[in-house]
């Protein structure tokens, strides 16, 4: 045990050494998973709802649940439903829903579910095994819960498979085609103006005002780097949101168009990135679209629709000299990584809670590896036990060959006292799995009381944490963070890895 926690120390002062460990916060940390160097990036893009505009989760989400359930009502849906309350934190990113059995699933980077939901009562394991884990699952034919915005509607669903496993019959639809209204009726409460009318009214109850958020986009462009604005909302939300946040917020850029080289509202991500879409020039004055056919995209203006190949040619900027931030793994990192090359940078605003947790649960995380190597110990015992009962059944049997009695006697005393130990020591391991089990349970339930941590199943991977590493240049809890780091900075990434070299 001596020799671990000297490797153990070893290796952490490693860590601590050779990853240059930032004095920063971490909830103020950029995250790296792929070396990038910022001198060589030329042109920022910027995502707006959950990027620029962070907003305060229990109202918006509030908003959005209620406003859904009241047209979900409308439809013929039963008026009980109207006393369903949103509850804050519910559910998290990157979740699995199976729409089909009305489950929300856990799944790690293995495609284990780990955990599951049906609305709220918990999953057994043998349930969720016969379900899921027997036959494998492909976690493709699941929707995931990728962006903030997925929320309140994966609530909703959560709540309405609840009230139906609590009065059966009351609704006769599958739970295929309720999530499906669901989904209809949130977009129609987006379209309609319904949520963004309320807004637009009250910014400040639904989104956070971050005073150095203009600050660090001028500092980048005192660098030298242009800044675009990519999003897929309409221009007058985008105009209002923007406005609440950047107008007047730095000298010199009275208008949020300042800070942006180009700006593109819109713009249907992820279809930008791999669709063909032209580009339309908004005329403010009359908020109408006319047809873009210049050789250039002007700064000053607004643009709508486009895709990302005529982007670059209109620009004259293209690849990995772009880096673009958004806030959407799918939408925004995956597609403009994997189709173009651009660099990525993922919003995970969820860390500026999470991570002051898990600070907090290093102890227990330290208990449990500790454990982890007492439970190694005893299986490598009960691993000799049973080799040395084995040896003496072999040894019992050519003595019966030899019919050498007393040997036989002898040695099956032996393995009646080896058995006596055996049995010792399995009840050792129940106790220490039983330990594992609980301290695992504790830590999570200091992160989330029904999720655990965003990027751990257990001690594995998350299939989220997988998808931000693989696509995820670097990540972090905002875009303001990049004012405790140079615009020339070289970002370093220490963690590829492999176990044999650790």
């Amino acid at each position: 045990m001596s020799d671990f926690k000297e490797t153990t120390g070893d290796l952490q002062k490693s860590n601590i050494d050779s990853h240059l460990q930032s004095r920063l916060d971490p909830t103020k940390r950029v995250f790296v998973n792929r070396t990038l160097n910022f001198a060589n990036i030329k042109l920022i893009g910027f995502d707006m709802d959950h990027t620029l505009a962070l907003y305060y989760q229990n109202t918006f989400e509030a908003l959005a649940f209620g406003e859904t359930l009241k047209k979900f009502v409308a439809a013929g849906y039963p008026a009980e439903l109207l006393s369903l309350e949103y509850k804050n934190n519910y559910v998290i990113r990157g979740l699995l829903v199976d729409r089909e059995r009305g489950n929300i699933l856990k799944v790690d980077t293995h495609k284990y579910v780990k955990d599951a939901y049906h609305g709220h009562r918990r999953l057994s394991k043998e349930e969720r095994y016969n379900l899921y884990n027997a036959y494998g699952i492909n976690p493709e034919k699941f929707l995931t819960i990728d962006t903030i915005f997925a929320l309140s509607e994966v609530q909703l669903f959560t709540e309405i498979v609840h009230f139906m496993s609590q009065n059966p019959g009351r609704i006769k639809k599958p739970y295929k085609e309720v999530y499906s209204d669901i989904r209809k009726y949130i977009d129609m409460s987006h379209r309609d103006g319904t949520i963004k009318r309320e807004v637009i009214k009250n910014p400040e109850r639904y989104i956070k005002k971050d005073k150095y958020l203009a600050s660090t986009l001028v500092r980048l462009i005192d660098a030298g780097k242009t800044l675009f604005l990519l999003t897929n909302s309409q221009y007058d939300y985008t105009d209002a949101m923007l406005s609440f946040l950047l107008n007047n917020a730095y000298e010199g850029f009275s208008r949020w168009k300042d800070f942006f080289g180009y700006a593109v509202v819109g713009s249907g991500k992820p279809g930008f990135f791999v669709g063909d879409q032209p580009f339309f020039e908004i005329v403010e004055e009359s908020n109408l679209l006319k047809q873009f056919s210049g050789a250039f995209l002007e700064a000053g203006k607004v643009y709508y629709g486009g895709n990302a190949r005529l982007f670059e040619e209109l620009t004259g900027y293209r690849g990995d000299e772009i880096l673009y931030i958004g806030d959407h793994i799918y939408g925004d990192i995956i597609r403009s990584k994997d189709r173009l090359n651009w660099r990525t940078l993922l919003v995970i605003e969820e860390l500026e809670e999470e991570l002051p947790k898990l600070t907090k649960a290093r102890k227990q995380l330290e208990a449990i590896f500790w454990s982890l190597q007492e439970k190694e110990a005893i299986d490598e015992r009960l691993q000799k036990i049973r080799s040395k009962i084995a040896a003496n059944r072999r040894q019992v049997t050519r003595a019966k060959l030899d019919g050498d009695q007393k040997k036989i006697l002898r040695l099956g005393s032996d393995n009646e006292q080896l058995g006596d130990k055996l049995e010792l020591q399995k009840v050792e391991l129940k106790k220490i799995d039983r330990k594992i089990k609980s301290l695992i349970a504790e830590r999570e339930a200091c992160i989330h009381p029904l999720w655990g941590e965003m990027m751990k199943v257990g001690l594995e991977r998350s299939r989220f944490a997988n998808q931000v590493n693989a696509y995820a240049c670097m990540y972090t809890s905002r875009v303001s963070n990049l004012r405790f780091y140079s615009p020339f900075k070289k970002f370093i990434s220490f963690h590829e890895v492999l176990p044999h070299e650790v």
